[in-house]
C-alpha cells in the first residue's frame, strides 16, 4: 500500500515542475480524521486547502436556526479539493463545516503555495483552473436537477449519475440533501425499484 504522501503525488498532474511536486510533498501534513469529525468550520480562520487522500466528507450549511444541511458529498475520486479556494461564503448570514463521513485521510497544504505556483508553473495554473471549472459544472447541475426536478426524478438522476453517493453516505444525509425525510426517501427507492 501506497504511503499517503505518495498518493498525493500520483493526483498531481505530471507535467508540473518536480520543483512544485516536491514543496507540495514536503509540506503536505497528512491527517486522520474519525466518522462525525469536523474537518473545517468556516467560523474558524483557516488558511489551509485540503485533499482527500482517502475516505469522503459531507459539507454543510448552517442554517439561522443553527441546523446541518447537507449540500455535497466528497470523496478522495469526487470533488476531493475542498476549503475557501472552492468555498467561500463571505458576507452569508449563514456558514458552513465539513465532517467526516467515515474514517478519512487528509493531506493539508498551506493556500498560499498554490498561488504561488499558479502564476509560476503554467502546468499546475492549467491543472488548478479545470479542477476549478469542473467544481462549478458539479456543483451548478447537482443545482439544476435538485431545483427543476421532483424528488422521485431527482432521485432517479442521481442514482444514475452518481451511484456511489448511496454506497458511501447515509441515508439521512442523502434525504437532507434532498429536503425529504429518510423515509421519504426509502419509499422514493421502493417505488424506483418497481419501474
Amino acid at each position: 500500500m501506497l504511503p499517503d504522501v505518495e498518493k498525493l503525488s500520483l493526483q498531481l498532474p505530471p507535467d508540473i515542475t518536480p520543483a512544485l511536486k516536491k514543496t507540495l510533498i514536503e509540506r503536505a501534513t497528512i491527517l486522520e480524521f474519525k466518522k462525525g469529525d469536523t474537518i473545517i468550520d468556516e467560523s474558524f480562520s483557516n488558511t489551509k486547502a485540503y485533499h482527500i487522500l482517502k475516505g469522503s466528507c459531507v459539507r454543510y450549511i448552517i442554517t439561522s436556526r443553527g441546523d446541518e444541511k447537507a449540500i455535497m458529498f466528497h470523496t478522495e475520486d469526487f470533488m476531493p479539493v475542498l476549503g475557501n479556494a472552492y468555498i467561500n461564503s463571505d458576507h452569508s448570514i449563514v456558514s458552513y463545516l465539513v465532517k467526516a463521513n467515515e474514517k478519512t485521510t487528509i493531506a493539508a497544504l498551506d493556500l498560499s503555495l498554490f498561488f504561488k505556483w499558479g502564476i509560476t508553473d503554467a502546468a499546475y495554473a492549467r491543472f488548478a483552473g479545470k479542477n476549478a471549472i469542473r467544481y462549478i459544472s458539479i456543483q451548478n447541475q447537482f443545482q439544476n436537477h435538485l431545483t427543476g426536478l421532483a424528488s422521485a426524478e431527482f432521485l432517479a438522476w442521481l442514482m444514475k449519475r452518481h451511484p456511489f453517493i448511496f454506497h458511501r453516505f447515509a441515508s439521512k444525509d442523502i434525504a437532507n440533501f434532498m429536503g425529504i425525510t429518510p423515509v421519504w426517501l426509502s419509499t422514493l427507492k421502493s417505488r424506483l425499484a418497481k419501474k
